[in-house]
């Protein structure tokens, strides 16, 4: 060392101190960085665990949803008649009678025939307008209101083509009209 001059050890040992400062600074910032790998890292888990439900409690819910609806089920089958929901046969005489206490008697005062009723409205201006319709199609037709002309406590118009003299000419004209046509002999 004595063959050195001061000047070259004093640049020597700079160099030295500058590069333990180096690694002293690097170490530093691995460590800076680390830390804040780390607090950037905690929040996330911290926000996932207060968003993540734990399992059990998941799994319990769903076992008391089943549980309850097999109740459910059960109560039902065990408490409940199956005889209510099927009408009881009613005799033949009672079926007989029935029918023919339904049955409608029309009292009509037309000259001809046969009429063929064509639709029913519960509003007397949708048969108006329906009459008009058919008027402009040519056909004779008109409509009543069902308790004022028959036995039926049904309040509806009930729109009809006709009167005409046979049963013939009824089923000719009620080929032109579209849907079910009742025909009525008077």
């Amino acid at each position: 060392m004595s063959d050195k001059t001061n000047d070259e050890k004093l640049r020597i040992l700079q160099e030295r101190l500058a590069q333990i400062k180096g690694k002293q600074e690097t170490a530093a910032e691995e460590s800076e960085q680390q830390e804040k790998v780390i607090e950037i890292a905690v929040p996330e888990v911290e926000t996932l665990a207060k968003d993540k439900k734990p399992i059990y409690s998941s799994w319990i819910s769903k076992v008391i949803l089943v549980g309850a609806v097999a109740y459910g089920i059960f109560y039902g089958y065990k408490n409940i008649d199956s005889k209510s929901f099927v009408p009881e046969r009613a005799s033949s005489e009672e079926v007989k009678e029935e029918i023919t206490s339904t049955k409608i008697e029309y009292n009509m005062n037309l000259e001809g025939n046969a009429i063929a009723i064509v639709n029913s409205f519960e509003d007397e201006s949708l048969a108006k307008a329906m009459v008009n319709d058919l008027s402009v199609k040519g056909f004779k037709c008109n409509y009543f209101f069902l308790p004022n002309k028959s036995n039926s406590t049904e309040e509806v118009y009930k729109v009809f083509i006709g009167p005409y003299e046979s049963l013939e000419e009824v089923n000719q004209w009620k080929q032109n009209v579209n849907g079910e046509v009742e025909i009525l002999n008077l």
